[in-house]
């Protein structure tokens, strides 16, 4: 089960801008065979989905991210002011502030992905300073956030999946295309009763 929690910290570090890297696996646990589920498989996706559901995922996350960012920047450029982060020893004031989005008691999709796109703004304040090595770091300390403090939650919400359809965008030419036969199909109705009456 180790192994779906790196698939949610790969997810989090592509969209914050790292690689699909991680930090090694713990002393006694070559690739976390025998090591109990962790509460990371509620950001990993469906049970047995495959890349392309986490795909899916991913894709959801990066549209609706950089639409925060951009409407956010702003106020994420004075947090990043505050925080001062230069190095890995710095990130640790991000849990902080995973912990006052939450602090009221409310949780919903939309205080997720503003955490998790501070954490990708905080990514690339990170590349643009040299301090790649510490994006692996930034996307543990919010995937660590999210599954420890909010797991019940994520659980009643189908992780990824429930996010993906939470902010699905519907799909334009599917529903011009449903009218349009919709349209044909009437219309076809209309002829055919006027040729009968005829």
């Amino acid at each position: 089960m180790l192994a779906l929690k790196r698939n949610a910290v790969i997810g989090l570090n592509l969209y914050c801008g790292g690689g699909p890297t991680l930090p090694p696996s713990p002393p006694g646990s070559p690739s976390g065979a025998g090591t109990p589920p962790t509460p990371g498989r509620l950001l990993s996706g469906p049970r047995g989905a495959g890349p392309a559901a986490l795909e899916k995922a991913l894709e959801t996350l990066r549209r609706v991210g950089d639409g925060v960012m951009e409407k956010h920047q702003l106020a994420f450029q004075g947090m990043l002011r505050k925080l001062d982060i230069k190095n890995e020893e710095d990130l640790k004031s991000v849990t902080a502030v995973a912990t006052h989005v939450f602090s009221d008691g409310v949780t919903n999709w939309g205080r997720i992905v503003t955490l998790i796109s501070f954490g990708a703004f905080v990514a690339k304040h990170l590349k643009s300073i040299n301090q790649e090595n510490c994006i692996n770091t930034l996307a543990g300390i919010i995937t660590d956030v999210l599954v420890t403090g909010k797991r019940d939650w994520l659980v009643n919400q189908r992780g990824w999946e429930g996010f993906v359809e939470f902010f699905r965008v519907e799909d334009l030419e599917g529903s011009i295309r449903n009218v349009l036969v919709a349209f044909a199909g009437f219309a076809g109705l209309g002829a055919s009763l006027a040729y009968m009456m005829r």
